[in-house]
């Protein structure tokens, strides 16, 4: 997740990640030993290595963008990118925001796809942070303590109490286990899961190494 007032520091890791990457010489087990735990976490995802820093200097760059253009209308803005496909949510206070964070994140080379689930309207009325990141938490924890669950394969974004997916399931079967966790947290008001693609989706053929 990369908010809009953190887009620099954001922008710094990717840009560290990418530096390692190179002196690695594209080793997935040398970059991760020269990057620290955080490199390793992306080595083990199923987009592997490459993409994984590949999406981070995009959530970055989008961020940065959103940054440089006006903090306070896009503060609230999240961004994730897995596999070029970008998911944006939080909120905007006017549909033309909306509009020009889709054109932002459309203007980012390599992007296949934007996934525009921004809110408009009042931040201290249709969101609350805390709740969210409470949402977050308890979600993260369930699906990473079963074992049945390849919780490093997801991202989900909270805004407003619905939980957003992305990312990569190994099968339908695991894809359900994941959404009745989220199901299970007090307060969650929806859960979308469309956003996540199956492990053998024909759309991940280009990801694929032989």
């Amino acid at each position: 997740m990369v908010k809009a007032e953190q887009a620099r520091g954001a922008l710094g890791g990717a840009l560290l990640l990418v530096g390692a990457l190179l002196l690695a010489g594209c080793s997935p087990v040398g970059v991760a030993v020269g990057a620290g735990a955080k490199a390793g976490s992306v080595a083990l995802e199923e987009r592997g290595f490459e993409q994984g820093v590949k999406d981070r200097v995009t959530e970055a760059a989008i961020a940065k963008e959103l940054f440089n253009a006006d903090l306070e209308t896009f503060g609230d803005v999240e961004v994730e990118v897995y596999e070029d496909r970008v998911l944006l949510t939080g909120v905007v206070r006017e549909p033309e925001d909306r509009i020009a964070v889709l054109k932002i994140a459309l203007n980012q080379d390599g992007v296949t796809e934007v996934i525009n689930e921004i809110l408009v309207g009042d931040p201290d009325t249709l969101v609350d942070s805390t709740n969210d990141a409470w949402i977050s938490a308890q979600l993260r924890t369930k699906i990473t303590f079963d074992q049945q669950i390849k919780a490093v394969n997801y991202v989900a974004e909270v805004s407003g109490g619905v939980i957003y997916l992305l990312g990569i399931a190994q099968n339908e079967a695991e894809l359900d286990r994941v959404v009745a966790h989220a199901r299970e947290i007090e307060s969650v008001r929806r859960v979308v899961r469309q956003h996540v693609v199956l492990k053998d989706d024909p759309r991940r053929e280009r990801y694929r190494t032989a």
